[in-house]
């Protein structure tokens, strides 16, 4: 039955996202955890202002390395199970694919292996954009980079970048058209993710509302 192999893509995809390569590295080569520094969080902002640009970049590896591999995972399980007929109809790959790396998005916010407490999932939530549609990732790189840029907040990019996200699967993927209930729960969980990024990033808004957010350096804190 398809629920039942979606179900466990789902819980494959939260195992391996629960590898959050901020605490990871942070354990693992510094000796500490990166939730106890800084603003508390396990994403790649936070790690960098502590800890600098080449721990940081094994952290970049894991985290879009885990999503990756949850997309592939999910693709695998799908075809063994013999939901990958050439048939269109019966091809529930890309389906699995998202559903797989969705939940391995919310692994890495709410870790198993770390008490639920990770990161905002923006960089994942970009990796999985990338793998469905590199037009996707492209828009939402110009979008994040251009707010960065003006504002110097990291935190603004991301949240604006994650309100533009589900509208671009909602085009990749239309919703209001006679199309498989397939892409329409692609675009479902594109909402539900941004949904769930938007949230984790309440404390972000509240500093931003009180001019009180810190701005992006390339200088790791001293």
């Amino acid at each position: 039955m398809i629920v039942f192999w979606f179900a466990v893509c789902a819980l494959a995809g939260y195992l391996l996202g629960s590898f959050n390569g901020a605490i990871l590295i942070s354990r693992w080569f510094r000796g500490e955890d990166i939730r106890t520094k800084g603003s508390g969080n396990a994403g790649l902002t936070n790690f960098y202002r502590n800890y600098g640009g080449l721990d940081t970049l094994l952290v970049l590896l894991i985290d879009v390395g885990k999503t990756v591999l949850a997309c592939f995972v999910g693709g695998w399980i799908i075809k063994a199970a013999g939901y990958a007929s050439p048939d269109f109809r019966l091809d529930w790959t890309d389906e699995a694919q998202m559903l797989c790396g969705g939940f391995s998005v919310i692994g890495h916010i709410f870790p198993l292996w770390f008490g639920f407490k990770g990161g905002k999932g923006i960089l994942t939530c970009g990796t999985l954009a990338a793998f469905v549609d590199w037009r996707i990732i492209m828009t939402l790189l110009v979008v994040f980079i251009a707010v960065v840029l003006i504002t110097r907040y990291v935190s603004l990019g991301s949240i604006i970048a994650a309100v533009v996200y589900p509208f671009l699967f909602w085009i990749r993927y239309p919703i209001h058209q006679n199309v498989s209930e397939g892409t329409v729960m692609m675009t479902i969980l594109a909402f539900c993710l941004a949904g769930i990024a938007i949230y984790m990033h309440h404390g972000n808004i509240q500093r931003l509302r009180a001019g009180t957010e810190r701005k992006f350096s390339f200088h790791k804190k001293s």
